[in-house]
């Protein structure tokens, strides 16, 4: 993947992490249930931002892993 993909990417996770985060502090009124629980969509897109921000940093020639590599 390109570096202009994985940016594109990160910063739309990063968004979509701010709208969950905001969604899920949102008060119930008067005790009622929500019909969608946002804490799923943050753990995803938390999920796939650490998976590219490993690949940038891969991208940029910082080794992530434990050096084992292909044989």
């Amino acid at each position: 993947m390109e570096m202009t993909t994985t940016l594109l990417l990160l910063i739309i996770s990063v968004a979509i992490i701010g709208i969950a985060i905001w969604r899920d502090s949102v008060p119930r009124k008067n005790g009622k249930a929500h019909w969608f629980s946002w804490k799923p969509v943050l753990m995803v897109f938390t999920v796939i931002f650490i998976v590219l921000l490993v690949h940038i940093l891969n991208m940029f020639g910082i080794e992530t892993g434990q050096g084992r590599g292909r044989s």
